[in-house]
């Protein structure tokens, strides 16, 4: 693990050095750009953010993946700077009651079995990509080495009893920097007895991205995200925790029917899976379909585009219900494709703004 968060920027130092230096020929440009991809089943993605609500409903995931980037691209080299926000829940499908009943006491008439995974995390981060290229292809690995600066992730298992009231057991495992755990009125205060966690967590991450004009009329794209990844948050904060509520005839840990467990730091070394966007544009009919595809999330898009002036319009329909627009005008790309016209009932979301200036 790397003891100074000093090395990013002397490895920002080190990249730029190389660009300035770079032979003088060949165009170049600068990016900068915002991307969003978000989907919840179980609620709105605004209440993913606040906090459930009563009127969730039965779902298998919750995903998004935010970027903010900046680029230098010179000749075939490239040098980022990132600021990103990843979010990833996969559950079973009885996850909403058990999480009523626990949070709201809200009853149910069978029992429920929970099954809950949580990956989350914000970063801040630096990076080089170089493309090789032929005629009509092209490869570009990138790589990217990153800081983090707010972290979850755990696992819940549970299950909840049909009768009156809040009647639950439960398993936790939880890796955090911020405790955000819902305390299900029986959960006690997070405490580290030992004040010996990591202040420092970093994360290193390698991806692909390739284009092949398969006719001149025809053009393919596919980019593997987090292809290879790695996250190290040392000697984490911890909570691991068997609890029981209310009535329990078959619990999933045994607690002796109050909370039990620890609160001491443990070793974190984890990864996320990639996400894999592909991509293909017919050129005569100005129509491009996208496939996204990161572990349960799965989106196709299809986009019908129009020359107006120096204007490029584009009308987009999506297997997730969603509708909405691009527009392209010189350097400036933006797009909105949402599920619901009410922002804070939307559930599917894929938002994009960038500019690129070359010269």
């Amino acid at each position: 693990m790397i003891e100074s968060s000093s090395f990013l920027r002397n490895l920002v130092c080190a990249q730029l050095c190389l660009f300035i230096l770079a032979p003088p020929s060949g165009a170049a440009d600068v990016q900068f750009g915002l991307s969003a991809e978000a989907s919840s089943e179980p609620v709105p993605i605004d209440q993913m953010i606040e906090g459930w609500e009563k009127d969730a409903r039965s779902g298998e995931y919750a995903f998004a993946d935010m970027a903010l980037t900046a680029s230098a691209s010179y000749r075939n080299f490239t040098l980022i700077a990132e600021r990103r926000w990843f979010y990833s829940l996969t559950f079973s499908p009885d996850t909403t009651a058990v999480y009523l009943d626990a949070e709201f006491g809200v009853e149910t008439d069978q029992d429920q079995d929970l099954n809950l995974k949580a990956k989350a995390f914000q970063s801040r981060g630096v990076g080089g990509a170089y493309r090789f290229e032929g005629s009509n292809w092209s490869v570009t690995p990138e790589f990217m080495i990153s800081k983090l600066i707010h972290y979850q992730f755990g696992t819940f298992r549970g299950r909840s009893f049909a009768d009156e009231g809040s009647n639950f057991s439960a398993s936790l495992s939880y890796y955090f920097d911020e405790y955000r755990f819902p305390s299900f009125n029986t959960l006690p205060e997070y405490d580290d007895p030992t004040g010996a966690a990591s202040e420092e967590w970093f994360g290193y991450s390698a991806s692909i991205s390739a284009d092949w004009h398969v006719r001149e009329d025809t053009f393919v794209e596919v980019r593997v995200k987090d292809l290879w990844n790695y996250l190290d948050m040392g000697n984490s904060t911890h909570r691991s925790i068997c609890a029981e509520v209310g009535e329990v005839t078959d619990p999933v840990c045994s607690s002796g029917g109050a909370a039990s467990g620890d609160d001491n730091p443990r070793t974190l070394e984890t990864s996320i899976k990639p996400s894999v966007i592909f991509g293909a544009t017919y050129q005569p009919l100005n129509i491009k379909a996208q496939y996204y595809w990161h572990d349960v999330y799965r989106n196709l898009s299809l986009e019908k585009r129009t020359d107006v002036g120096p204007v490029q319009l584009g009308a987009v329909a999506t297997t997730k219900r969603q509708l909405g627009a691009t527009v392209n005008w010189r350097g400036l790309s933006a797009s909105y494709i949402v599920d619901d016209l009410n922002i804070k009932q939307v559930r599917d979301a894929r938002i994009g703004l960038s500019y690129r200036h070359s010269w």
